[in-house]
């Protein structure tokens, strides 16, 4: 019986060991095993929950950013269409200042060309008149036959040559 004995003292040693060695890994390596892994889970949600709440701050910042542009875009286009349309109208305003410039030089022409014709006229009237003055008192100085008649139109015209 002493091998039984030994046996069954040894077997109860061996449980008391194993019940001593579960108490202790229990307290002194199960427990912080057992809180690290529960701060690192936290840990882990908690990064979780920031990498969400980042992740819906750059979604709404980019949101943000594509309506920025979008105005801006918008903004450029009417700043655009704005110096077309302000373009436009000083092209008209240039071209319209030069037909009222053409225009007038034009009519000042017109009128300095109608001066100058009316001149000439003026002028040509006063030759003509001269010109029968002095025909006509050379016909009356003399009584001329046909052949005097054209000597006389010949010292006429070589007369009115001179006097030009």
């Amino acid at each position: 019986m002493s091998s039984t004995s030994l046996t069954v003292g040894n077997m109860i040693a061996a449980v008391l060991q194993w019940v001593l060695l579960l108490v202790l890994l229990r307290a002194f390596v199960y427990k912080p095993i057992l809180a690290a892994m529960q701060n690192r889970k936290e840990n882990i949600a908690k990064q979780i929950g920031d990498a969400d709440r980042l992740k819906a701050d750059a979604e709404k910042l980019r949101e943000e950013a594509v309506a920025l542009i979008n105005e801006a875009r918008e903004e450029a286009k009417h700043i655009v269409a704005n110096a077309r349309q302000e373009a436009e109208d000083q092209a008209k305003k240039i071209v319209e200042q030069a037909q009222r410039e053409a225009s007038y030089r034009q009519k000042a022409a017109i009128e300095e060309i109608e001066y100058e014709r009316e001149q000439a006229l003026a002028a040509i009237r006063g030759q003509v008149a001269d010109l029968v003055l002095l025909a006509a008192g050379k016909v009356i100085e003399r009584n001329l036959t046909r052949d005097d008649q054209h000597r006389y139109v010949e010292e006429i015209v070589r007369d009115a040559g001179q006097w030009q």
